[in-house]
């Protein structure tokens, strides 16, 4: 697998960067600087009443272990309510200013089709923040950069041409990553099951591949993008 020296990734929720946690841990191993940016705080994800009050800090406690797992360099928390994404002016200069700080060769974001309306608000908005963080706008939120690639790595059901990535050697990484949501476990158990069978694939002989959707304005220097 090619990697790139430094990636950022948008989730609008703690966990939805482990989509495509097994191309996380590739490029965390390759030595990459893997930035990912938690819009929300996670907050509506419990299934017990008893969580409501600690739900967010748990859920904080559940993102330290997959970055660790993951190799995840830096998480940043913006603080949203879960359920309250959406695009504004304040969210739009915090992204602009995170583009700026890092700098990612390739920024990964989440797709339009989901019926999470925080997951297609995170879509919706990336064009216009990718553009105006390399606009001489917005002096004290850093230099102007642009991003030079863009993929959808979720919600991309229907959309194309796709770059799909073998991930297989880190498809039991994957698994321990989802497995540490504790939370989300509970509250989703069939996850146990999948992870139980992603963690016995590669013993197994199969294949573990990740899809990703490139964004409508990149320009490739190079062919194929990804994979070699």
């Amino acid at each position: 697998m090619r990697t790139y020296q430094r990636i950022m990734i948008w989730g609008a929720h703690p966990d939805d960067e482990i989509l495509m946690g097994g191309t996380i841990a590739a490029h965390a191993d390759a030595g990459a600087q893997v930035v990912v940016v938690t819009i929300s705080r996670g907050d509506a994800g419990y299934c017990r009443a008893e969580w409501a009050e600690t739900i967010a800090d748990r859920r904080r406690e559940e993102a330290a272990e997959c970055n660790r797992i993951l190799g995840i360099s830096e998480r940043v928390f913006l603080g949203w309510p879960d359920q309250g994404v959406r695009h504004g002016w304040r969210l739009t200069r915090l992204l602009i200013e995170q583009l700026r700080k890092h700098r990612p060769e390739a920024l990964f974001t989440l797709g339009p089709n989901d019926r999470n309306r925080d997951h297609t608000a995170v879509h919706e908005m990336t064009d216009e923040i990718v553009w105006q963080a390399g606009e001489n706008i917005l002096a004290d939120h850093g230099e102007p950069y642009t991003v030079p690639l863009v993929y959808i790595y979720s919600g991309h059901q229907g959309l194309g041409p796709s770059i799909e990535v073998d991930v297989t050697p880190w498809a039991a990484q994957k698994a321990d990553a989802w497995l540490s949501q504790t939370t989300q476990v509970e509250m989703l158990p069939r996850i146990r099951e999948r992870m139980a069978a992603l963690k016995r694939l590669q013993g197994d002989g199969g294949c573990d591949t990740e899809r990703f959707v490139p964004w409508h304005r990149n320009t490739f220097s190079d062919f194929p993008p990804l994979p070699e």
